[in-house]
């Protein structure tokens, strides 16, 4: 069995956890118009002609094109330097004022935002945001200083799909895409990692979602795509280990997805089903990679572990640092429970973390705002988990409560190492970021640097929860957080995040460089 990378008392309660399941659990026959597995594996990754991705056709950013001073019809953006040009690569007038505005910064429906801060083909500065959108591609969003926002013309992909159909991908067929992640995993190469239910055939419309997704991964020699090109048609590659030296017998018992549908842990470990919101991070102090994810435990329930412990949890694998599209092919592997929405210690610590920390705090609340109660045990979440490094810290954002309900929310843990974040270490230090209230939620987003390349900032999604519960109109919007790091004199050092309230104070200012 892999090692899993938790305290004694953790492990224990996982192994009674997993080998039960392994009693109890028998894989679920393939149901019509899924892939099996022995079509995904009948796809051999190619992991020599994946390193020649550079030698794709990139599409380049035009840096002549004019950013709009408003992204669009939902974003209220009050720009104090709208005529001034934002470059990063020469530091303009230090009397440059600072960008000014009121969140959204970009309008319904952009759900789960992920942005990239990287260089266009002239060297300047340029953010790109990528969104949950229902159905179909990935169209990027494109903004110099985070605040004002432009469509691209062309998806990630460049497939078009008629909603609510599935699109099409290099033979398969895609439904319910989500949480884009796109990362630089060496010059030239980006890597798309995206949560989805992959059929064998067209679905028109598609099936409704049942929790049977997966993770999938695709590259391209740009940020704005084309990614899963016909030339690469292995691509999206199936999260877990796939490179040919991997023998099968560690694929299958290493953290992967399942491209079928299926709510059980297939008769092993729960933490080992790659189910969705993926997140790809490279240690800059160590140059190892990371894969975070969100699993579930078995629905319903088989034993006493997950009857207490049911529902969404977060966790890490290690990614192959000579190849971060495949899991780290390993009977050690290391494997971090990060986020487990039932561990009352960490609530209690959150509760703690400020004055203001026990508003709106829980992990099991549903749209009604209720506990959200399944096959007669409490059902937590923790989601959308994203890895950033700043100093001496490794920070994991997380969101808790299900997506639509008035409690969802933004917690963090950090510590010296990947490992350290599991939800049980003793040397992990935790906080409120995001706290929800005046009938609005927020969650599931990306921290990135500013313009100016010292401030942080999140960009997450904003529900108003209470339309969402009273008219079933759940869009969500764009906002912009800014991420102040303070000082509580227990000797780490400015690297704890202050707590935020945004529905109490919706604007953001933006340092530019």
């Amino acid at each position: 069995m892999p090692r899993v990378v938790w305290s004694s008392a953790c492990r224990a309660l996982a192994l009674v956890a997993g080998c039960a399941a392994v009693a109890c659990g028998t894989p679920s026959p393939t149901r019509d118009g899924d892939v099996d597995s022995s079509d995904a594996r009948a796809v051999t990754e190619d992991a020599n002609a994946r390193a020649d991705a550079a030698a794709l056709d990139a599409v380049t950013l035009d840096s002549s094109e004019p950013l709009d001073a408003r992204s669009d019809t939902g974003a209220r953006a009050d720009v104090v330097s709208a005529d001034r040009a934002i470059d990063s690569g020469t530091r303009p007038d230090a009397s440059a004022p600072p960008v000014t505005a009121t969140n959204p910064v970009l309008g319904e429906d952009h759900a789960d935002p992920h942005v990239v801060r990287t260089t266009d083909s002239s060297g300047r500065l340029v953010y790109y945001l990528y969104a949950t959108s229902g159905f179909g591609d990935f169209v990027p969003w494109e903004s110099r200083d985070l605040v004002r926002w432009t469509r691209r013309a062309e998806g990630l992909f460049r497939r078009s799909t008629t909603a609510p159909n599935s699109i099409e991908i290099n033979g398969a067929h895609y439904c319910h895409l989500w949480a884009p992640d796109v990362v630089e995993v060496r010059p030239g190469v980006w890597m798309l990692s995206f949560s989805a239910v992959r059929h064998r055939t067209a679905q028109r419309p598609c099936p409704p979602y049942r929790e049977d997704g997966g993770v999938y991964f695709a590259s391209s020699a740009s940020a704005t795509g084309p990614f899963a090109t016909t030339d690469h048609p292995w691509e999206p590659l199936v999260a877990g280990g796939h490179v040919t030296d991997c023998a099968a017998a560690t694929r299958d018992a290493i953290p992967r997805s399942v491209p079928y549908a299926s709510q059980d842990c297939q008769g092993g470990f729960c933490h080992q089903i790659v189910r969705l919101d993926s997140a790809a991070f490279r240690d800059s102090l160590t140059g190892r990679w990371w894969l975070g994810y969100s699993w579930y435990t078995n629905v319903p329930p088989m034993v006493p572990w997950e009857r207490t412990n049911y529902g969404q949890h977060a966790s890490l694998v290690e990614l192959d640092a000579s190849d971060p599209f495949t899991v780290r092919c390993s009977n050690t592997v290391p494997q971090i429970h990060v986020g487990n929405p039932h561990d009352a210690n960490t609530l209690s610590r959150l509760r703690a973390s400020c004055p203001r920390c026990g508003e709106m705090l829980s992990f099991t609340r549903a749209r009604d705002n209720n506990e959200f109660v399944r096959e007669g045990y409490t059902f937590g979440v923790n989601e959308g988990i994203f890895l950033f490094r700043r100093g001496r810290y490794v920070y994991a954002l997380l969101s808790g409560s299900v997506w639509d309900s008035g409690y969802y929310n933004v917690w963090y843990a950090a510590a010296e190492t990947p490992e350290q974040l599991a939800w049980d270490s003793p040397t992990r230090f935790v906080g409120r970021f995001l706290v929800p209230n005046r009938g609005q939620s927020f969650g599931h987003g990306t921290a990135v640097q500013g313009p100016d390349g010292a401030r942080w900032y999140y960009v997450h999604h904003r529900l108003q929860a209470d339309r969402c519960r009273t008219t079933g109109n759940c869009r969500r919007d764009v906002w912009l957080s800014p991420m102040d790091f303070e000082d509580r004199g227990d000797g780490r050092g400015a690297a704890w995040i202050r707590t935020r309230f945004p529905a109490e104070d919706p604007s953001v200012t933006v340092a530019l460089p």
